[in-house]
């Protein structure tokens, strides 16, 4: 059976047909519930966020484990920020990003304490820097640099959270969309170019010879190709829908 005998198959079977829009939509909107999810990249793992009173959440699962991160305080009301991390390996830092002015976080931090309470940090934060200065004017250049053995797990006793990283979370500079337009647009576009082709097959055949040969006529290859392509190129827009949100 080739598409055009599935098309019209479809197209005859009117319970058939609304199960399979009904399907489709439901998938969609799936989709684009996950697309749109709001989180935070973290250790190559993309973290879900959820707001519950004044704390954020953010919640994923790498090979290595859980990932919990918690951020408690409410921007420019509250004086600091505490940022708890739960990692795999019970793992578990707690930092408190302490700011100049509590009613104007983006005035900038006063400093970033450690669980006991010490001065971790104190320097220059920016949201739109891969980096902090210190109180010095110094480079504040702390990101894990170790040689792992493949499969090897990075969560033990040498493992080191950022503090740009810490402060990041606390003004929710990391906050992102889970999905990545660059390729939806790209598999939309597949799609579309299929619909068309599809639903006027001489369009783009036409459009390519009609000004340059007179009453031109489609090869047996070209037909071949151009049904090979309705079934090849949804196929690219399915993989690249599902890389957009992985």
């Amino acid at each position: 059976m080739d598409i055009e005998s599935m098309k019209q198959g479809i197209e005859g079977n009117r319970l058939l047909k609304g199960i399979i829009l009904a399907f489709l939509a439901a998938a969609l909107i799936l989709y684009f519930i996950v697309f749109f999810t709001r989180g935070a990249e973290f250790d190559d793992t993309f973290l879900k966020k959820e707001v519950v009173s004044s704390d954020a959440h953010y919640t994923g699962k790498n090979m290595y484990g859980s990932i919990h991160i918690t951020v408690k305080g409410i921007k420019d009301v509250h004086r600091s920020a505490e940022v708890e991390f739960r990692l795999p390996n019970n793992i578990n830092r707690r930092y408190t990003v302490n700011f100049k002015d509590p009613k104007n976080w983006d005035a900038g931090i006063e400093n970033i304490k450690g669980e006991d309470g010490s001065i971790v940090f104190e320097g220059e934060y920016r949201k739109d820097r891969d980096f902090m200065v210190d109180k010095n004017g110094e480079f504040w250049l702390d990101y894990n640099a170790r040689v792992m053995k493949y499969g090897e797990s990075p969560y033990n006793e040498y493992y080191k959270i950022s503090l740009k990283n810490v402060a990041d979370f606390a003004y929710s500079a990391k906050d992102i969309t889970r999905g990545n337009y660059g390729l939806l647009v790209l598999a939309l576009f597949f799609l579309a170019i299929t619909i068309i082709d599809i639903k006027y097959p001489m369009l783009f055949f036409n459009l390519k010879y009609s000004f340059s040969v007179e009453n031109p006529q489609p090869s047996d290859t070209y037909l071949a190709l151009q049904k090979i392509s309705w079934v090849a190129y949804p196929v690219i827009a399915l993989f690249l829908m599902i890389a957009a949100i992985c």
